[in-house]
């Protein structure tokens, strides 16, 4: 379960297997999301340089059947008679062709032929591409820069394809050839060649996911091979802990612990008797000293039971939890640590939950005792709905949550190990801590 630190940051300690499924599946999706936007992109790509292509060869043959050998000095000089003959040589051809616009250029930049008569004679800078086509001769194609002066006409087509090559004048002198088509053509052919690769696209898609399907089950198969071994492995080490620490508590109880009882009431029973025994002299000192050390004695057998305790609760019931909070606080009151414990009476937590309980509180106190230097701690045990939540919380010195629970090195493996139980508990665990600002634990148990 995830711990918080002080910005409210929630940091996950163990992956789940649906964490896990989640990621693979996440992952997939957007390999697939690849493969079908690369599919559009190339549809679209190959689409415009298909239409490209075919206005390049449109070109070609206008300017090889219709272009060149009409081309005359009358109309290279602008007479109306030669324009308007070859003007009504090219709509034709032009309407057949998809056109929607043709100019002829010199090199001088003069349009000297345009089917929009008010652009004969204007005279516009060549650009670079223009100056070469004329040099070289090859044919050229893009999309129409409609910004440009020269274009203002154009732009109520919208979005244009336009071509331009080299033709030779009747005079032998290179002038320029332009033509302009709908980009609509390509938009129209993007569905088409896409519907060509779909086909491909989504076998792909299906090969992608059958092959992914069976190793998907089995990561699935063996994260929860896994988790059911972690889960086993952790319950055996839980019960050889368990018989180890009950094999230890129960030494204690039946040797040091009662050796120690029966030496604390021999030595208030000779201190009561020295007191009461008016017959004899016995200095008041001596009579003093044994009762202080009569109450060192109680004192560490109370000690002793609160660590019988902490090394192996007892079996919990309603009534037994709160006294064995009360044991675990004593430990830290000689320490000069308040500790004020409060548990609503309405509780009726199950075995398994008041032991998951008071194993949080029991790591809690020892990290309060370890590190935090802590005057007053509050430990709360309250119904929420049909559950319960525990909350912990001292005023100490406090930590930076992060980088302490993420390096098990530096002391506080114990809250990972609890978060791994209460998470297998079914429970949430979460810590807020901050330098200077204290410490607090939440642990919140459904009801089962």
């Amino acid at each position: 379960m995830p711990l918080v630190d002080g910005s409210a940051r929630r940091r996950p300690l163990a992956p789940s297997v649906q964490r896990v499924v989640g990621r693979f599946v996440a992952a997939n999706l957007v390999a697939v999301l690849l493969l079908l936007g690369g599919g559009v992109w190339a549809a679209v790509e190959a689409a415009e340089n298909e239409s490209l292509a075919d206005a390049r060869r449109t070109t070609d043959l206008l300017a090889a059947i219709l272009v060149e050998p009409n081309l005359n000095a009358p109309l290279l000089a602008g007479d109306p008679d030669a324009l308007a003959d070859f003007d009504a040589r090219m709509r034709d051809r032009m309407a057949r062709a998809d056109v929607i616009r043709v100019k002829i250029w010199n090199g001088d930049g003069r349009i000297l032929y345009s089917d929009e008569p008010r652009l004969i004679g204007q005279v516009h800078t060549l650009d670079e591409d223009d100056r070469q086509a004329l040099r070289d001769g090859v044919t050229r194609a893009e999309v129409s820069d409609l910004s440009r002066p020269e274009n203002r006409y154009e732009r109520s087509f919208g979005r244009l394809l336009e071509v331009y090559r080299q033709i030779n004048g009747p005079d032998g002198r290179p002038l320029l050839l332009e033509t302009y088509s709908e980009y609509q053509a390509a938009t129209s052919r993007q569905f088409e060649i896409w519907s060509e690769f779909a086909p491909i696209s989504v076998a792909v898609v299906l090969t992608l996911l059958a092959v992914q399907l069976p190793l998907a089950h089995r990561m699935v198969t063996q994260l929860r091979a896994a988790q059911r071994e972690r889960e086993l492995l952790q319950a055996r080490a839980l019960d050889a802990s368990t018989e180890e620490r009950r094999r230890i508590a129960g030494s204690l109880h039946d040797g040091i612990v009662q050796d120690v009882s029966a030496s604390a009431l021999l030595v208030a029973r000779a201190a009561d008797g020295l007191r009461d025994d008016r017959a004899r002299e016995v200095p008041h000192e001596l009579a003093e000293g044994l009762g202080q050390a009569a109450a060192a004695l109680r004192e560490s057998v109370g000690s002793l039971r609160s660590l019988l305790v902490e090394i192996y609760p007892p079996d919990l019931d309603r009534d037994d939890l709160p006294l064995a909070l009360a044991d675990l606080a004593g430990r830290l009151r000689p320490r000069g640590v308040d500790v004020r414990v409060s548990v609503a009476d309405d509780l009726e937590p199950s075995p398994a939950t008041a032991a998951l309980v008071l194993r949080t509180v029991q790591e809690a106190l020892r990290n309060v005792a370890k590190h935090s230097r802590a005057r007053t701690v509050s430990v709360v045990v309250e119904r929420a709905g049909a559950g319960l939540v525990l909350q912990v919380v001292d005023d100490g010195v406090g930590f930076d949550l992060g980088p302490t629970v993420g390096d098990p090195t530096r002391g506080h493996l114990g809250l990972r190990l609890l978060a791994d139980l209460a998470a297998t508990e079914g429970a949430a665990l979460a810590m807020r801590s901050a330098p200077g600002a204290g410490t607090s634990l939440r642990l919140e148990v459904p009801h089962r």
